[in-house]
This record gives C-alpha cells, sequence and structure tokens, in this order.
C-alpha cells in the first residue's frame, strides 16, 4: 500500500469525522439542537469503518461475501441508530438496559467471525452490552475530554494488535478511528476552553450515549474479528487486555476518586485505561508467552478471503 493509499484510507475518514464532530461540539447554535452534540462521535465513528472499508475493499455485499464484512455492515446500521440513541440520552436505567441488551443480541447474532461458535457469539453479545452500560453511565460524569483520550488509546491498541495479526485492512479501520477519536478529543478541548455557557463557565462537552453506544459496539467488534483472522502472534490474553480498558473507566468512580475533577482525577482515570494497553503491547511486542514466531512472515487481505473463510 502507497502512502497515497494510506492516507486516504486513514485521512478521508478523519476529514468525514471532523466535519461532523467539530461543528457539533464547537458551534453554539448548533450543539444546542438535540441529539446533535449526542450523536456526532458516534455518527462518525461508524461513518469512519464503512468509509475506511470502501476506500479498500469497496461498498459490501449483502449478504456478505467474507464474515468479517458484516463489520462495516453493522457500523452502518451503528451510525443511523446513533442520532435515535442519542435523542432517548438520559431516558433513565431501563433505557439503558434495553439498549444494552438489544445492541448486544443483535451485533452477537449478526458478526458471526469465523472460528466463534455459540458460546464466543453470546461473549461478544455480553460484551457490547456490558461495555454500552458502563460507558452510557460514564457518559453523564465524565467530560468528552477523558473519554475521548481513553477511545483514542485502545483503538491505537488495537491497530497495533490487527498490525502484529497481520491483518490489513483492519488496522487501517482501527487507525481510523483512533485518528477520529483524536480529532474528538481536540475539539472538546476546544470547546472547553473557547466557548461559555449561560452562566459564563467553560462548556465541557458530554459524548452522550450515542456515542457510547457506537464505542460499545465497534470496540469489541474489531477485537472479536481481529482474533478470528489472527494469522500472527497474537494470542487471547493481548486482545483481552486492551478489551477491558474502557472497563477500567468504572475504577475511576470509586470512592475517592469519583469526586476528583481536577487534573490528578484526569490523569488517574487515563493511567486506568492506558496501563491494560500498555501491559498487552509489551507482552505481545516483547514476546513473552508466545510459542510460535511468524514476526517475519507477510499476509494481506487476498491470503484471508482465499484461506480463512470456512
Amino acid at each position: 500500500m502507497t502512502f497515497g493509499e494510506l492516507l486516504l484510507t486513514v485521512g478521508l475518514p478523519t476529514l468525514v469525522g471532523a466535519i461532523l464532530i467539530v461543528p457539533a461540539w464547537v458551534i453554539p447554535r448548533i450543539r444546542k439542537t438535540a441529539g446533535i452534540a449526542g450523536s456526532a462521535l458516534g455518527v462518525a465513528l461508524g461513518l469512519g469503518v464503512a468509509i475506511a472499508f470502501m476506500t479498500v475493499a469497496d461498498i459490501p455485499s449483502l449478504p456478505p461475501t467474507q464474515k468479517w464484512h458484516m463489520l462495516p455492515i453493522i457500523a452502518c446500521g451503528v451510525t443511523v441508530l446513533c442520532p435515535v440513541v442519542a435523542m432517548v440520552d438520559g431516558s433513565g436505567e431501563l433505557g439503558r438496559w434495553l439498549i444494552g441488551i438489544a445492541s448486544g443480541a443483535i451485533i452477537g447474532w449478526l458478526a458471526v467471525f469465523p472460528n466463534m461458535d455459540l458460546f464466543m457469539r453470546i461473549l461478544l453479545g455480553v460484551y457490547v452490552a456490558m461495555t454500552f452500560m458502563v460507558l452510557s453511565w460514564g457518559s453523564h460524569r465524565r467530560r468528552g475530554l477523558t473519554l475521548n483520550l481513553a477511545f483514542t488509546i485502545v483503538f491505537t491498541g488495537l491497530t497495533l494488535l490487527c498490525m502484529k495479526a497481520h491483518f490489513i485492512t483492519l488496522t487501517l479501520i482501527a487507525a481510523a478511528l483512533s485518528s477520529i477519536s483524536f480529532v474528538a478529543f481536540l475539539s472538546a478541548l476546544v470547546a472547553a476552553i473557547w466557548t461559555r455557557d449561560e452562566d459564563g463557565k467553560k462548556r465541557f462537552i458530554k459524548i452522550g450515549w450515542g456515542g457510547a453506544f457506537a464505542i460499545a459496539a465497534l470496540i469489541p467488534m474489531v477485537t472479536f474479528c481481529g482474533w478470528a483472522y489472527n494469522t500472527g502472534d497474537v494470542q487471547w490474553v493481548h486482545w483481552l487486555l486492551v478489551a477491558v480498558a474502557p472497563v477500567m473507566l468504572l475504577f475511576g468512580e470509586l470512592p475517592g476518586l469519583s469526586h476528583n475533577n481536577r487534573l490528578s482525577g484526569f490523569v488517574v482515570r487515563i493511567a486506568l485505561v492506558t496501563a491494560p494497553v500498555v501491559i498487552g503491547l509489551t507482552l505481545l511486542y516483547s514476546g513473552v508467552g508466545l510459542d510460535v514466531d511468524h514476526a517475519d512472515d507477510e499476509y494481506n487481505i487476498e491470503y484471508f478471503e482465499e484461506h480463512m473463510e470456512p
């Protein structure tokens, strides 16, 4: 892949994400419109997956020619549903549970990647539901600065895992998601520095249930897809360590930390998310616990299309 192709695959989704996120979070009149600010991140991430995929592999077909092509198809569904989820933000615990269970059940049913039996599909569904419960709750308690930097770290970790798994297209998709999350972090930072609410206080952006819904769907799907198509040295423990990182935000709400909204609290919460990602990547790149060595092997998407489908 040339530098131009790499720039297109990662840069175009990032540009589209910026066009959606920056006005929704920075321009006061736009962000006051119901549901826009709360769905901007989710729509940007869902479209990012679809755009990144299409720049490499064209428009996915229905039914998909490869099982992993369900990833961009489900991402398109996430894009459509994000505004709906954002509109019911704050509907209460019943709404949170219904969205979590429904999204987990649907994604666990549709995302049938290779080597995924019924147990693995249930595990994926539970993972999606649990992640949404954590992030939707956290979206009301934590600012977009904290959450989006955490998402950037997690997607960067997944990018490196997919690279070591020799899954080129998924590596580019994860990189695009990381880049979009970083744009969201910068946008939230700009909104906090340069905008004020009616009382003259800094306006801190929250990702809303729409953003939580997209993240809760995409991180598990990228993780399971990367695991299913892994032909490198990445073991399940590496995927697990990076995958649980968003849930580590729960520990930032323990007594003594939950009311710490200063810089020290921000650093602690980011450190909680970063720790499992760094541990997983350190174990992988140091070769600890690896039984085989594929470090010099090279694979591409054609290999997967010809050999990985059962």
